[in-house]
């Protein structure tokens, strides 16, 4: 398994705080390496990403070319409150037209 930076490890870990779940099961999760753990798919990680961290801590966080996913419409539609799915809407406007 990869190692990772451990400031990354400790913001994966802040983001289920409540669930049993390894920070590198999530970042190999995040890289695109497995699917699911136990309940969490990468819909759930990035909602809960999104609506946990700013943008430049999203931005270390997430791969690039896992970015178009993380701002899809299946992970907008499930943020809450509506200004915070209108922030991502507009960002990923901006981002891919």
């Amino acid at each position: 398994m990869l190692s990772i930076d451990p400031t990354i490890e400790k913001k994966l870990a802040a983001l289920y705080w409540d669930t049993e779940v390894e920070p590198a099961q999530l970042a190999g999760l995040l890289r695109g390496d497995i699917e699911k753990i136990g309940h969490i798919d990468r819909i759930n990680l990035y909602r809960r990403l999104l609506m946990t961290y700013d943008w430049h801590t999203l931005i270390a966080l997430i791969p690039p070319e896992r970015l178009r996913e993380a701002l899809s419409e299946a992970v907008i539609e499930s943020l809450y409150p509506a200004s915070l799915k209108d922030r991502y809407l507009y960002a990923r406007s901006i981002l891919f037209g």
